[in-house]
């Protein structure tokens, strides 16, 4: 049920996303590449930038982390974790980079209730997923299905999937996305329900 309310809701989105098939057409972009930041090698540095005491504060300037390093942290500070499936040659996903992910309502609230991660759909870098040992490739196409990118996951802190949405998204439509398994509305509220009453939520949340 939960798998199939956000597909009706972007349906219209899932055509603006890269497939397997477009790396091989010639058609990708050649917009710049993913900026990602060194903090990666410094996971409790980073834990520590993430932990704000006030909402204020919060740096709108996402704090990319490994997978394994996400999963880490979520074991001593619990979290939900946030992944961004993207491939080199998609020019959705660069375009996702340059916008959605640089809105600063979206970059302060996956820094606030996130671990995010960037996972790479063909990078051969090895992850442990639950205790199974395997490649971001193998993580994303066996774990996530994802086929079409970027697609954004959402984990619970024990690495329990709750969601995979393929294709680009507003920052408008990501920020919903995001306080509805941020805040665990997902739990007593209908996607419907709570879609309807997003963007008052939004507002309100900037604002304090």
């Amino acid at each position: 049920m939960r798998n199939i309310f956000l597909y009706i809701a972007v349906s219209g989105l899932i055509f603006s996303s890269c497939s397997r098939e477009t790396s091989t057409s010639g058609k990708q972009t050649t917009t710049s590449e993913i900026a990602t930041t060194d903090n990666t090698s410094q996971p409790e540095k980073v834990a520590q930038d993430l932990r704000k005491t006030s909402k204020d504060k919060v740096s709108s300037d996402i704090k990319w982390l490994s997978y394994d390093e996400a999963i880490k942290l979520s074991e001593k500070e619990p979290r939900k974790i946030f992944i961004d499936v993207y491939t080199d040659w998609c020019g959705w996903c660069k375009r996702m980079d340059r916008t959605t992910l640089k809105d600063d309502n979206v970059g302060k609230y996956i820094n606030q209730y996130y671990y995010p991660v960037k996972v790479n759909a063909e990078s051969q870098k090895k992850v442990t997923y639950k205790g199974k040992q395997m490649t971001e490739q193998e993580l994303a196409l066996n774990v996530f299905g994802a086929t079409g990118y970027p697609t954004t996951v959402y984990l619970e802190n024990d690495q329990t999937m709750l969601q995979a949405i393929p294709g680009y998204l507003e920052a408008e439509m990501l920020n919903k996305v995001l306080r509805y398994f941020g805040e665990d509305h997902y739990k007593t509220t209908s996607w419907e329900k709570f879609q309807a009453s997003a963007s008052d939520n939004i507002t309100n949340s900037t604002k304090e």
